[in-house]
């Protein structure tokens, strides 16, 4: 309470890494990680995304994963749509060995927890 909050969303695409705020504690926000990645198509990420985010599609997250982290122990956070994309890359992550990977579902839901 009576915390200045931030705007999660941002209309343009970033072509830069961003790491999350992890100065936050409430158990409803975004869980803290090192790296919060969008899985969903370009179209989608225009519509709105988290400002912390990073894009990359669900279908090359293993292919450039490393312009990202290298740590495999990183804390990853996936979200898509509804959460069945970041499922996907999670699997994918997982069989790189990342092991610390984590589906936070789906935007609106992530958006929502932000703004609370």
């Amino acid at each position: 309470m009576g915390c200045q909050q931030e705007t999660p969303i941002v209309t343009a695409p970033s072509s830069t890494s961003k790491t999350m705020n992890s100065e936050k504690d409430n158990s409803t926000e975004t869980p803290v990680a090192e790296f919060v990645i969008d899985v969903r198509t370009q179209k989608e990420w225009d519509a709105g995304h988290l400002e912390e985010a990073i894009r990359i599609e669900h279908t090359e997250i293993a292919d450039r994963i490393e312009e990202i982290t290298k740590d495999k122990s990183a804390k990853i956070l996936l979200y898509c749509k509804m959460g069945g994309r970041a499922g996907l890359a999670k699997e994918a992550l997982e069989k790189m060995g990342y092991s610390n990977v984590e589906n936070g579902g789906g935007f609106e839901d992530l958006k929502n927890q932000h703004n609370q």
